[in-house]
């Protein structure tokens, strides 16, 4: 058979004016209007922020899982609100493992009184979307204790009365054996997460503890994995009306991964 007929076939030339149509189509900008909006953002702090995070006003909520909405500080980081009424700095995300670092954002508070800081710590209350990283500690603070405490507590003791009408604040943790003692003198608790393997001094006393809450602790999240569709050159988001994955390709939105082809960098 003569090569050269096939390729001058009627048949032929359709297919080759189709593929360059929809090659035109990509190259003259007529790219997925979810795949650009999910490009990847920042608050200014230099961390690229992308599925399953977003940042709110910056990004469509379908770019990103539902409870991973980020909000940007007057500082430029990213801040992520665990429960309704704290804040968290993102120090660090790792996609890699699924990881965050994050810090009570009190603490980063211009012309805030580093010690009063420690009477605003709330319980963590954590979502179900996120869980604690392991090699964790709970520091526990003692709030509205009594000014007369026995000599062995005292070690124990952050900061006398002036902070909010609060009297003498106690610190330490979950698994130290004053514990038990120290609440039968304070009012009010509080415990807070930290991550051990992120500060290996200091342990023992309470300025090992003030040190490790200001840096903050590990969560591990659960969401969509975003690998497969990553390498394929698509832009990973979530369909909150049929609660399904979706990877924004330059063509179309897709079930896991663009078309082999589709790549627009």
């Amino acid at each position: 058979m003569d090569l050269s007929q096939i390729s001058d076939s009627p048949l032929t030339s359709f297919c080759m004016f189709i593929l360059c149509l929809l090659l035109a189509r990509t190259v003259s900008g007529e790219i997925d209007r979810q795949y650009l909006a999910c490009v990847t953002k920042t608050c200014g702090d230099g961390q690229n922020i992308s599925f399953p995070f977003y940042i709110e006003n910056q990004q469509e909520a379908y770019c990103g899982y539902p409870g991973f909405n980020l909000s940007c500080n007057d500082k430029g980081n990213p801040v992520l609100k665990l429960s309704s009424d704290t804040n968290y700095i993102v120090e660090k995300i790792v996609y890699d493992n699924h990881s965050v670092h994050v810090s009570n954002a009190a603490f980063s508070e211009t012309n805030s009184d580093a010690a009063c800081t420690f009477t605003r710590i709330k319980n963590v209350s954590l979502p179900a979307e996120f869980q604690l990283a392991p090699d964790q500690k709970q520091a526990v603070f003692l709030y509205n204790c009594n000014n007369s405490l026995p000599e062995k507590l005292l070690r124990h003791k952050l900061l006398a009365g002036n902070c909010s009408g609060d009297d003498t604040v106690l610190g330490m943790f979950e698994d130290d054996s004053d514990l038990d003692s120290a609440s039968k003198q304070c009012k009010e608790s509080a415990v807070a997460p930290v991550a051990v393997d992120m500060n290996g001094e200091g342990m023992g006393d309470h300025i090992g503890i003030e040190e490790m809450v200001r840096k903050g602790f590990l969560l591990k999240w659960r969401a969509s994995d975003c690998r497969v569709c990553k390498e394929s050159g698509g832009r990973c988001g979530f369909d909150a009306d049929t609660f399904h994955f979706q990877c924004y390709c330059p063509d179309r939105p897709h079930a896991k991964q663009c078309t082999p082809g589709m790549y627009v960098s």
